[in-house]
């Protein structure tokens, strides 16, 4: 029984490290379209600077979405407000932070 109770409580330590963070909305600037794929893809940078709170402000600062993601026809030049949500892997795992945008409509 004390072999299992140490067991849990390991694992509770290990997985304790895992952090995310989802912000309510975060406005990006179109830098370009990226066409150099079959995919085409918006070049998103930030306006402005990372909301409090984020797990990692510099990986937010330039990410990719594609256009159907973006509701209201923006174009490259335009704004658009994004749901943004960073997690971080456990301490066995990728302990990297991970950015996904998602959600997007024109401002």
């Amino acid at each position: 029984m004390r072999k299992l109770t140490a067991v849990m409580v390991g694992c509770l330590v290990l997985t304790g490290c895992a952090a995310s963070w989802q912000g309510d909305e975060v406005r990006y600037r179109i830098k370009a379209v990226d066409n150099s794929t079959p995919t085409e893809y918006f070049e998103l940078e930030l306006a402005g600077s990372a909301p409090k709170g984020a797990l990692d402000a510099a990986d937010m600062a330039r990410e990719f979405v594609q256009p159907s993601d973006v509701s209201g026809g923006a174009a490259a030049g335009d704004e658009v407000l994004c749901l943004v949500e960073q997690k971080k892997g456990s301490a066995i795992g990728d302990s990297h932070v991970v950015t996904r945008v998602k959600s997007c409509k024109k401002a």
